[in-house]
């Protein structure tokens, strides 16, 4: 395969991922994410005060915002209440301005960031303009995913793939695209980190661009939310501890991850969110003791991982069913790859991923025992999605190792292709599901008619099929690139890092120590380090 054809393949995935997104870009309503009214209303006033957009209220917490922003959401909490409460003249432009204190604008609750640049795409069309919205994210998700991929050594690029895939459906393609924080919070994370581990890795150009996607993705989380800053600090050092060597080159790339973690620390202690997340998020009256609420939340913590699968926790406003056969396929997949990679690896990657695993286990153990409630309550799955994102991709990715390049998790081609088909199948279940909840009956039909759609835009069911068939080609792309990366690195030993043993010779000549070749000649290199050699200069 030729360069030339690799790369248009990449781009064609790259667009399967944004046409997959789209659809769900399209699959829901202004409002559909939780808080979403807050969010909009933020987003308005991104930028500062404007003209019939944004305007000062009575003090300096309230402010005039677009009605139709805090009335979004008629049907939250509402699972058998469609879409159509929000009225046929809801996707018309123009509104009325009303005065809310549930606003961004004049407190630093949530960082500015990510409400400030949003803003810039906000209009008299709270509808036009949300969609925009969602399908920039959708776009700059993917792009920094495609550039992220094209400059990462062959070696890395499986924990970037398989990273997001394994973690995609359904509640990160709910989030990506979509006006809410966690959509930069979740892009910032899955590229961030394989990009750092590519920084340490690459040569010439390809260090800087890499330097250069893993310094903006992270400036991107700590523009959306506070707790993206403490999850960059987690994620730098873990990239740290899979890169390290005792090398002075080392310690001058490092630099660029101490200036990330230095801001990371900046944001995180100037947000908002810290505080209330330190202090308890609720005010809740729970008798129960302390030892008891860490060992009731230890003991639940699963179902809070579990959530962003589907399991136990629903879409949207927490009101969005989804058929088991969605958290069913895409636990099963990462279960299975997890358990695939149990096996000792160094230590560099044992730091690494128990230093992830516990920031995913201590983090909202600590948030829930602060605010004197079990798991169920304050701390949702989108809070966490993040963190599984990382501890995912950690797992996956291979480290450095003196005794030669560690090659990362490798599966056969049977079970790369079951987990393509079955997330595959997951994603056009809960993409139907979520598009059925807000269009009611006739959904999946050509011109049925339903409770509720956008206006120009092709019916539920061809944004259904777009969807189902983009994200089934994308998860074909990813399964022949990493069949092919295995194709290319070839069996494993059986001891990694081990030698096989020497064998008797032929002629009756003793038999070599392993280290010198019997006949005087130079000893030849292993054809899987050959391998390993090319995909990683490659």
């Amino acid at each position: 395969m030729t360069r030339l054809s690799r790369l248009l393949i990449t781009l064609l995935a790259g667009l399967a991922v944004f046409l997959s997104l789209g659809a769900w870009a399209l699959s829901s309503p202004v409002g559909a994410t939780p808080d979403e009214e807050f969010h909009l209303a933020s987003i308005w006033c991104g930028s500062g005060p404007k003209e019939g957009m944004c305007q000062p209220g009575s003090d300096a917490r309230h402010w005039y915002v677009p009605k139709k922003a805090v009335d979004a959401p008629c049907y939250a909490f509402k699972p058998d209440k469609n879409a159509s409460c929000q009225g046929r003249s809801y996707l018309d432009e123009g509104f009325k301005l009303e005065q809310t204190k549930h606003v961004n604008a004049g407190s630093t609750q949530y960082p500015s960031g990510f409400y400030y640049w949003m803003s810039h795409l906000a209009s008299d069309n709270i509808a036009v303009s949300t969609i925009i919205m969602r399908l920039v994210n959708a776009a700059l998700f993917t792009v920094l995913l495609v550039g992220t991929w094209l400059l990462l050594p062959r070696r890395l690029r499986f924990s970037l793939s398989a990273g997001v895939a394994l973690t995609a459906v359904p509640l990160a393609m709910f989030l990506i695209p979509s006006v809410n924080p966690s959509s930069w919070s979740i892009i910032s994370i899955a590229v961030m980190f394989p990009a750092l581990l590519g920084y340490f890795a690459a040569k010439g150009w390809r260090m800087y661009a890499l330097g250069g996607i893993a310094l903006l993705t992270a400036l991107l989380g700590l523009g959306a939310r506070g707790d993206s800053a403490a999850y960059a600090i987690v994620g730098v050092c873990a990239a740290l501890a899979l890169s390290f060597r005792n090398e002075r080159s080392f310690y001058l790339r490092a630099l660029l991850p101490v200036v990330m973690v230095v801001l990371a620390a900046f944001a995180f202690l100037g947000a908002g969110q810290t505080s209330l997340a330190i202090n308890g998020m609720g005010k809740s009256q729970s008798t129960m003791s302390t030892t008891d609420l860490i060992v009731g939340n230890l003991l639940a913590m699963p179902g809070l991982w579990s959530g962003i699968y589907g399991l136990g926790w629903q879409l949207g406003w927490l009101d969005t069913a989804l058929h088991p056969v969605v958290w069913a396929f895409a636990i099963f997949c990462v279960l299975g790859v997890l358990f695939v990679a149990l096996r000792w690896r160094g230590w560099r990657k044992l730091v690494a991923v128990v230093g992830v695993g516990a920031a995913a286990l201590l983090v909202p153990l600590y948030i829930l025992v602060s605010s004197r409630v079990l798991v169920g309550y304050e701390v949702q799955p989108r809070y966490v999605l993040p963190l599984i994102i990382l501890f995912v991709a950690v797992v996956l990715a291979p480290s450095e190792d003196p005794r030669g390049r560690d090659r990362g998790v490798s599966l056969s081609s049977a079970q790369i292709w079951t987990i393509a088909v079955l997330l595959t199948a997951a994603n056009a279940v809960a993409l139907y599901d979520n598009m059925h909840r807000y269009t009611g009956s006739g959904t999946l039909t050509l011109r049925g008619a339903v409770a509720w759609w956008w206006r120009a835009t092709p019916s539920p069911l061809v944004v259904w099929l777009i969807g189902s068939a983009a994200f089934a080609l994308a998860m074909v792309v990813f399964a022949l690139t990493a069949t092919r990366r295995r194709a290319e690195l070839g069996p494993l030993p059986e001891r990694e890092g081990v030698r096989p043993a020497p064998t008797e010779p032929s002629n009756g000549t003793e038999p070599s120590n392993g280290t010198e070749p019997s006949n005087g000649s130079a000893p030849s290199a292993q054809p899987t380090e050959s391998r390993e050699a090319a995909s990683a200069s490659a």
